[in-house]
């Protein structure tokens, strides 16, 4: 099988003359919609392997393993770098050393069926259907209610995997008619073969053995932490694709056939799942091939039988029913009569399959099937077992009102009026396109030989009660608006928002976090249009690494190679590269030569039209790379520059002081901060020199200087047109074609005009300048035809995230939030991202931000009232909390919750909600920071598919309708009776208002490191009606006073007068 495989998700053999592991006789061609393997951009490369590989055989029986008690608790663990033990303080090792995985858990783990959560898809290769509509069955679809909805991903499809291809048991979706027969596993692998596992200091041979029953591989059998588990493989690297790897870590170029590398999730009980990266090199290249060939194989084969047996597709039921009964008679002859199960064995499929219900409801399906009451099923009363535990009594609701007669079915003319009414389609638009599916759903729902009949006799179609359920969890049905089939990004940058993210280099924490690539590949894989790289000087050239912080290093080249490779996978539109540089001259050069090579003709390097005085369009910039950068310096004097700003040896790039466990951004409470080994140093405004003492300014605690903040100078500086604030070099600081970095020193001046300057500031800064309604009013004036970036505190030691709404609202394009943590923050900017045409990086402002319309002094100003219901019907197979006893029973309930950009008034109470239990604030208001929330009654002992029937409805007036999200979070109740919301939550889903499709949607679940479950959805109803609009009072203010606000705006925007208790910025990385 050719290594190209292995970075594709879409996988044709054809041509292969070899049969691969991951084919099964009956087919030339697989197609893997969800494979743990991440893609390469640049399309197949490797080689043919020359070895033939073994015959297939059947997968070991389900039933015969041991299931897993904590699911949820392994899908949410993860691990530090084993680096940080040896550094931290006592108590820090202490508690590293309890996030190694226990042997306790790694046993739980073996003998699972297969994986919990859904790989994200992350290739380019993947190809929309026509008209970019999921997949239509052929007829060579599997027939008898085989059901096969292939998600649609289109070239911009954001970070989600959407329901549709989930295994839920309401429906027989699965991502292929059959998962067919599991891969051989070479006998060799499973005997051990010899691999040289590469790391920083050493290289070691070791045997590496694949555990077929546990299906993980691993290396010390006396120590468990020494295995991963094949359903946590995130990628699999080789040959290109490995080659920075290689480079890195000093892997000679004659081995690069033989290396490879591995990207898999650990265990980590604080943070839930962190990432690791294996190395390795075979000693020959049929070694190489077995295990890349085969745990690609594995990976894949595993997501598609779980998703089968989930959903309990017939012919999985029948390959079960069949390895079940061979293991019963070991293969020995027997009738067929003789062939049966009990409620132990039901129960244990259940629990392999992740299934957590009341034991007394399982017991009551088993009593209803046991036909001959002999407390055993046959396999005809297994199958009606199936049936029972398929059946939707949610959806058979809606069938019962939507078919006239409910012994036949919906017909067409029925399934059209309830897409047009209840589901708000656009049926009319492409009414073909609705029959086909419907026709296809219709002929699905029966056996192939009744619709052949049906169709022979001329009866009419009609779509029963199982395929209704079908479709309403299908790709044609999936919860948020598609990439339309034409878009225009046609106004200038500074009116879009910009998906944006902060110390992009992180995988974890950014005081000890590691830096590397797989970072920038997570991120531009997820959609993000702007990446930060945070430059020092290296020995062997420059590097990218968090600054006086303990996390580790890597290559510049390799950042700007991964970065132009990765760019354009989830989106065309234009790709920012924040730079923050502390680079010598010399190096800064390097840094030059190094963006113009990788990025070659993508890289901007002059504005495409030198007459204009306004930003270009996305449109204008597709496959285009922006270097954002600060504006170069007047002069080479570097020691001039050096000394105007202040530098001394305690902040020199060549200082051989180290600050210890320092952090980035911002001035942090000395309560927070072990005691430093230098007095703090004080310094006198004299002059042209800046203020600044103790942690204060450049000696702070940072990583950086941004590009705006400045710390408090003369009022009188400004007017200095030779001072100079910025040691980047011509041939760098000319990158920064569209998007130049300037200090700020107030928006009335000059350079501030500039239609490319871009203005950075921390969270902390623009939070206690833009208090007062003028200064809200200035910056939002100037985010109309200007850009601006905010980023997160460096007081964020655990890299949390702020509240995007805060700056979304004042028009701020680019709010750089950390990718690496899938807090509140992310969820917002993930939805903010998700839905329609916003799944392109570029989401357009509301005209209010964009126009002289949010000025000051308009006389009445618009409003909308906001209006929409959500009613919570069901949900599908919820996960275990993780550390719950197997014998406590799960309790589930949930919450909605409103969030939007608005303040809290008295005059305004915010959502007014109504149905559930309000779990709002006590004072009852909500605004920015404070969500409405509500929550459905508790559901005991039900995981498996409770049924909640509460109606919420919510009604709000607010300046940004655009600007309203909803989440939906999964908790479980301590006892039964008592709502609980301190533990993190079971799931969550988070969308904005104005990208949820209306009517019944299948709502995607994802656990708390942004990842999609499986099989665990939630079945709601969304209603929205038509915003209508109200005028209120402008702010009182005379003309005078507006016309002043530019004039002051050092004073009354950043209160820059030199004897002002705000005078010491806080100083900090863009």
């Amino acid at each position: 099988m050719p290594v190209s495989a292995i970075s594709a998700s879409t996988v044709t053999t054809s041509s292969s003359p070899q049969v691969s592991p991951i084919m099964s006789p009956e087919t030339t061609q697989l197609t893997t919609n969800n494979s743990s393997i991440q893609g390469s951009p640049d399309g197949p490369r490797g080689r043919e392997s020359d070895f033939p590989l073994p015959p297939f055989e059947l997968p070991e029986s389900i039933d015969s393993r041991k299931s897993s008690q904590s699911a949820m608790s392994d899908a949410l663990q993860l691990s530090k770098s084993p680096g940080l033990i040896r550094r931290l303080s006592n108590r820090a090792t202490q508690l590293a050393g309890r996030r190694r995985q226990s042997s306790t858990t790694a046993m739980s783990r073996d003998h699972s069926t297969g994986p919990v959560i859904m790989r994200r898809r992350s290739d380019s290769t993947n190809t929309a259907p026509d008209g970019g509509r999921g997949a239509i069955f052929s007829d060579s679809d599997s027939d008898n209610g085989d059901f096969r909805e292939d998600m649609y991903y289109p070239s911009m499809d954001g970070n989600r995997d959407f329901p549709s291809t989930t295994a839920s048991i309401g429906s027989s979706t699965v991502p292929a008619s059959s998962p067919g027969p599991g891969p051989v596993i070479p006998r060799i692998l499973l005997q051990g073969t010899n691999l040289t596992k590469v790391t920083k200091k050493k290289k070691k041979l070791l045997t590496f053995i694949l555990e077929k029953e546990a299906a993980k591989v691993s290396w010390d059998k006396n120590r468990p932490s020494k295995s991963f588990y094949i359903d946590d493989i995130k990628d699999i690297r080789a040959g290109v694709d490995a080659r920075n790897y290689r480079q890195e870590f000093g892997v000679s170029a004659a081995d690069e056939s033989r290396f490879f590398s591995i990207v898999y999730a650990v265990p980590d009980k604080q943070n839930g799942r962190a990432q690791k990266v294996m190395h390795l090199i075979a000693s020959d290249e049929q070694t190489f091939d077995l295990w890349t060939t085969t745990l690609d194989a594995i990976s894949k084969h595993r997501q598609d039988l779980m998703a089968s047996l989930s959903s309990f597709h017939d012919k999985a039921v029948k390959a079960y029913w069949r390895s079940e009964m061979n293991k019963l008679f070991q293969d020995k002859a027997h009738a067929e009569d003789d062939e049966e199960i009990d409620i132990v064995g039901v129960e244990r499929l259940c629990r392999s399959l992740h299934i957590y219900g009341s034991s007394t409801d399982l017991r009551s399906r088993f009593d209803q099937a046991d036909v001959s009451r002999s407390g055993r099923l046959n396999f005809v009363e297994f199958q009606e077992f199936v049936k029972l535990m398929k059946r939707r009594e949610d959806v058979r609701a809606i069938y019962r009102e939507w078919a006239s007669d409910s012994n036949k079915g919906i017909t067409l003319p029925e399934f059209l009026e309830f897409l047009k009414t209840v589901q708000h389609e656009n049926v009319d638009a492409d009414r073909p396109h609705w029959e086909s599916i419907f026709a296809k759903f219709a002929r699905r729902s029966k056996p192939k030989e009744q619709s052949q009949l049906m169709a022979l006799e001329g009866e009419v179609p009609c779509m029963n009660e199982t395929a209704l359920s079908s479709y309403l969890i299908s790709t044609f049905n999936i919860p948020l608006r598609s990439f339309p089939s034409q878009v225009a990004f046609n106004r200038p940058l500074n009116e879009y928002y910009i998906s944006s993210s902060h110390n992009t280099y992180l995988l974890g924490r950014q005081v000890a976090g590691q830096s590397s690539v797989e970072a920038y590949i997570s991120a531009l894989n997820r959609g993000c249009r702007c990446v930060e790289v945070d430059c020092w000087n290296g020995s062997d050239g420059p590097v990218v690494m968090h600054g006086r912080t303990l996390t580790r290093q890597v290559s510049f080249a390799d950042v700007m190679s991964t970065i132009s490779k990765y760019a354009f996978v989830k989106s065309p539109y234009p790709l920012w590269i924040s730079l923050e540089v502390h680079c010598s001259s010399v190096q800064q050069e390097t840094m030059a030569e190094i963006i113009k090579k990788t990025c070659g003709s993508k890289l901007v390097t002059e504005p495409l039209d030198s007459c204009t005085d306004r930003l270009p369009s996305p449109d204008q910039l597709l496959n285009r790379i922006l270097i954002k950068v600060k504006k170069p310096r007047l002069s080479e004097d570097i020691t001039a520059v050096e000394r105007s700003t202040g530098r001394n040896r305690g902040n020199s790039l060549n200082s051989p002081y180290i600050r210890p466990l320092q952090l980035d951004n911002s001035t942090v409470s000395a309560g927070l901060l072990p005691p430093s080994p230098y007095a703090p140093r004080r310094k006198i405004v004299k002059g042209n020199q800046f203020k600044y003492s103790g942690s204060e300014g450049q000696d702070s605690l940072s990583s950086s200087t941004s590009d705006s903040e400045s710390l408090t100078e003369d009022p009188n500086r400004s007017k200095d047109k030779k001072y100079k604030t910025s040691n980047i070099i011509k041939v760098l600081g000319e990158l920064g074609v569209y998007s130049a970095g300037l200090k700020f020193t107030g928006f009335d001046n000059q350079e501030s005009k500039s239609y490319n300057h871009v203005f950075s500031f921390m969270e902390n800064t623009f939070d206690k300048n833009s208090r007062a309604p003028d200064d809200k009013r200035a910056i939002t004036r100037h985010n109309m035809q200007y850009m601006m970036r905010v980023y997160p505190n460096g007081w964020r030691v655990a890299s949390t995230n702020f509240d995007p709404l805060k700056y979304w609202r004042r028009g701020v394009q680019m709010v750089a939030l950390n990718w690496q943590t899938y807090d509140l923050g992310m969820q917002m900017n993930d939805a903010m991202f998700a839905g329609g045409g916003d799944q392109s990086g570029y989401v357009l402002k509301p005209k209010d931000l964009s126009s002289e319309i949010a000025g000051a002094g308009h006389v009445k100003r618009e409003r909308k009232n906001v209006n929409f219901s959500i009613d919570v019907i069901s949900a599908q197979q919820l996960m275990r909390p993780k550390n719950i006893p197997s014998s406590r029973s799960v309790d589930p309930y949930i919450e909605v919750e409103v969030y939007h950009a608005d303040d809290k008034t008295k005059d305004n109470k915010g959502v007014v909600g109504e149905g559930g239990r309000n779990a709002s604030a006590k004072d009852g208001f909500s605004g920015l920071g404070t969500p409405h929330k509500r929550r459905t009654q508790i559901m005991p002992e039900n995981c498996f598919n409770p049924v909640f029937n509460e109606k919420f409805s919510f009604a709000l007036t607010t300046k940004y309708p655009d600007l309203v999200f909803v989440r939906w979070t999964v908790r479980c109740s301590t006892n039964g009776n008592e709502y609980n919301d301190k533990p993190l939550p079971l799931a969550t889903y988070t969308a904005k208002l104005s990208s949820l499709k209306q009517g019944y949607r299948t709502l995607p679940l994802y656990d708390n490191n942004g990842d999609q479950f499986l099989f665990s959805t939630l079945f709601c109803r969304i209603k929205i009606e038509p915003h209508t609009s109200i005028y209120v009072n402008g702010p009182e203010s005379s003309t005078s006073e507006r016309e002043g606000v530019f004039k002051t705006i050092r004073q009354t925007v950043f209160n820059r007068t030199p004897m002002s208790p705000k005078a010491s910025v806080d100083s900090g990385h863009q």
